[in-house]
């Protein structure tokens, strides 16, 4: 096992989401030596997997909506076509300029990112079972912004086939005829929303 940085971090924070990595930017800011560890994507589920992917194909569905409604502008428009697999692609295009821009942001204010699976081990350590072996990240200060995920429910579990979750939501390439959304937080709410 080897340690990353044998100099403590002064704040290291699990979770690289909204509530992780503006934490870990202001701590950057603020003088302390920041470290950031996370397991799956820059920018947690609200960028990668929730409300921005979701606002994204909810611009869609406006811009869709108003052509419907074009000559209510006095706007004459031919047959409209709609592509739900190009909507699709380009929310995940979306999804990839801002977590870049996220990882530019740490990159700028010299906020070491450190993949892996951390857990905490101990006062002031953090275990990260990185691609390349476990590791010891030393710190003064740890937040925990580990994020939400989706659950299954008893009864109703995720099959990705008739059952499926936000994740498998957002790589649809074509629209069900039928949809029951079960719960009612940012990213169901956004997904039942309908425009025109």
């Amino acid at each position: 096992m080897s340690e990353i940085n044998k100099d403590r971090y002064d704040l290291a924070v699990l979770g690289a989401g909204p509530g992780g990595y503006v934490a870990a930017i202001r701590g950057a800011q603020l003088g302390l030596k920041v470290a950031v560890v996370e397991k799956e994507q820059i920018g947690g589920v609200c960028l990668n997997r929730g409300c921005i992917p979701t606002k994204a194909l909810i611009k869609n569905a406006e811009v869709v909506s108003l052509f419907r409604r074009a000559e209510e502008f006095g706007i004459t428009v031919g047959s409209l076509k709609i592509d739900y697999a190009a909507a699709s692609s380009r929310s995940r295009e979306a999804v990839s300029r801002l977590t870049q821009g996220v990882e530019f942001l740490l990159k700028k204010h010299q906020v070491e990112v450190i993949r892996g699976r951390g857990v905490i081990k101990e006062a002031g350590v953090i275990l990260v079972d990185t691609p390349s072996g476990k590791k010891e990240v030393k710190t003064k200060n740890i937040l925990i912004a580990t994020g939400s995920r989706v659950k299954s429910l008893p009864g109703i579990e995720i099959d990705r086939e008739g059952i499926i979750g936000s994740d498998e939501a957002l790589l649809l390439t074509s629209l069900p005829g039928t949809l029951l959304i079960v719960g009612g937080g940012a990213v169901g709410v956004e997904f039942a929303s309908k425009r025109g």
